[in-house]
């Protein structure tokens, strides 16, 4: 008879503590179908982010270019031409990659780029990632669309004011297909910095978004507008 207890015993015993282990396994079953049926459903489409790590490459890695740029004005301009070329090289490739866009286009692009358009526009994509603020004016914290161009060209040695509009107004027009790096690139309500391409851009967005750069659909380019701050 104590045997025969003590197996009750151990038999109830091992019960008690099989059941919440089933309850456990049953539970995530359930909840992988659940993910499962969730997933089969069609998602409403949604705008893909560009990569976290590739954005803070470009950005640290054109903060450090525009810092030597700057750093090379008193050089002879044949000699400025050569300053951190391997590294715009690489920035052109990744960029180009990620917008789809021609990479021997931009590197050519770039590399005929006129010294003071080239520290604007490295200082503007050192930008990336900042988060987009209204009437926000303070680099790596916070910008709005105007103060990311205000602040690129004023580290290129040309003061502009705030304001997409003002901006705009008081620029040179230019032809789509004149446009060069640092042209500001203009509609309504928001402006942005071409990157040498007329439809390859860095900007400030808003809604949620942060500096990033960005390529234009096709069937937008006909109602930007382009301008030159160098007059």
């Amino acid at each position: 008879m104590p045997n025969t207890t003590a197996a009750t015993a151990l038999s109830v015993r091992g019960h008690n503590l099989r059941t919440p282990v089933r309850i456990a396994r049953t539970l995530m079953v359930f909840a992988a179908l659940c993910v499962g049926v969730l997933l089969a459903v069609p998602q409403p489409a949604q705008a893909i982010p560009l990569p976290e790590v590739a954005t803070s490459w470009i950005a640290s890695t054109s903060r450090g270019i525009a810092l030597e740029l700057r750093a090379s004005r008193s050089l002879p301009v044949g000699e400025q031409q050569a300053v951190a070329g391997r590294q715009m090289n690489e920035v052109a490739g990744l960029i180009a990659h990620m917008l789809s866009a021609d990479a021997e286009a931009l590197r050519s692009v770039w590399a005929a780029t006129s010294l003071t358009r080239k520290i604007a526009m490295f200082t503007a994509l050192s930008q990336l990632g900042v988060p987009y603020r209204l009437n926000a004016d303070a680099p790596f914290v916070a910008l709005d669309c105007s103060a990311l161009t205000k602040f690129a060209w004023a580290q290129a040695g040309l003061d502009i004011e705030r304001g997409s509009q003002y901006q705009y107004a008081r620029a040179e027009r230019i032809l789509r297909d004149d446009v060069q790096a640092g042209d500001l690139v203009w509609y309504p309500g928001h402006i942005m910095l071409s990157l040498g391409l007329p439809e390859l851009i860095v900007h400030a967005r808003s809604g949620q978004r942060a500096v990033e750069i960005h390529r234009i659909d096709s069937t937008r380019l006909s109602w930007m507008r382009w301008v030159s701050p160098l007059q």
